[in-house]
């Protein structure tokens, strides 16, 4: 096609068919450690909802049962929110909508290789907004805020927690490089993981500022991978913006069914953060115990610093079955990312790790 845009897919977690058939495993014989979501699996609710849908009927194309569950459980009004197939539909949307040949986007790096895709589909280079290895990838506000002020971005997408670093921003942070963008840009809040992180704050209060788009995953926080479901909040004129961009029933009757039953299954996240936190605290404390350095832990993923991560990554899964990120698609390729699992898989991680380490 004359005029096409080629842009490579990026890389993500998750078990490659594929390497799996070539090393001669089975998928129900290796455990995933390369994706980091809700460690307890699929609520019993929302199963047996899933299990009583028609699906000889169309979805409906606003999602409006689920859009008002989500707006009692946020105290949002619905025309606020616009629900999408997964938060990276809804990236690429922010993209299609406000960017195009000319324009100037910035990405908070390193990071979710969607953001970039994103942006150069639509035929603009984005402008990464670095962080050194000495703060374990924490970026400098301040100066990140003046190089957005100078850039004045289309778009700007910042991960909070940052994937893979666990990097979380405060309030005034946020805010900061909000205000830096100004009123003709925006600023894209992915906040995919932030269910995990313990001292989470709500950001629905930045939706005032005019200029912020706020996306979030209910795939991490329900376990619901191979659904994909994920949702924008939004000041009403932007979601009006938006949604003509969003292809017509994007989000199936089975995934708008499973998350209005998710919501009314609190206690199901709750006991996810309960695992997660008791799973983090021993695996970092492990793992620093075998000599390695492991950013310090916000969310529900961990980054740790091994050398050769394809190396380490390969014999993991060749020798023990275990699948953890190599982060060389982020640019790093020193780094693991470990998606926190239960006691029982963080027992076994650790020992395998002491095993491919020690060689």
């Amino acid at each position: 096609m004359v005029g096409a845009v080629r842009v490579s897919r990026p890389f993500h977690g998750g078990l490659n068919t594929a390497e799996l058939k070539a090393l001669g495993l089975r998928r129900d014989e290796v455990v995933d450690f390369s994706a980091s979501i809700n460690p307890v699996g699929v609520s019993p609710r929302l199963m047996n909802a899933i299990r009583h849908m028609d699906l000889s009927t169309y979805p409906d194309p606003d999602c409006v049962q689920l859009r008002n569950a989500l707006s009692e459980k946020l105290g949002i009004l619905p025309e606020l929110i616009l629900v999408g197939n997964g938060s990276t539909e809804l990236i690429h949307l922010v993209a299609r909508a406000r960017l195009g040949q000319g324009d100037v986007a910035a990405v908070f790096a390193p990071t979710f290789g969607e953001y970039e895709a994103a942006c150069r589909l639509q035929r603009v280079a984005p402008h990464f907004v670095g962080a050194t290895s000495e703060k374990w990838f924490r970026w400098d506000i301040p100066e990140a805020a003046r190089r957005l002020a100078q850039l004045r971005p289309a778009v700007a997408y910042i991960c909070n927690p940052n994937n893979p670093t666990g990097a979380y921003l405060e309030p005034d942070q946020i805010e900061a490089c909000a205000r830096a963008v100004g009123d003709t840009g925006l600023l894209v809040l992915d906040e995919a993981y932030a269910s995990f992180v313990d001292e989470r704050w709500n950001s629905t209060f930045l939706l005032e500022l005019g200029n912020v788009v706020l996306i979030r995953s209910m795939t991490k926080d329900h376990g619901l991978t191979g659904l994909r479901l994920g949702y924008m909040l939004a000041p009403v004129r932007l979601v009006r913006e938006m949604s003509p961009f969003q292809p017509t029933w994007s989000v199936n009757a089975v995934a708008q069914a499973a998350g209005v039953a998710a919501l009314e299954d609190p206690d199901h996240v709750e006991e996810g953060r309960r695992v997660v936190k008791a799973a983090r605290e021993y695996l970092v404390r492990e793992i620093r115990g075998l000599g390695l350095a492991c950013a310090p832990p916000t969310a529900n993923f961990l980054l740790v610093e091994v050398g050769n991560a394809a190396e380490i990554r390969l014999e993991l899964l060749r020798r023990h079955g275990l699948c953890v990120r190599d982060c060389t698609s982020f640019g790093l390729p020193g780094h693991i990312r470990i998606g926190v699992r239960g006691m029982d898989d963080s027992r076994r991680l650790i020992s395998a790790l002491a095993d491919v380490i020690g060689g």
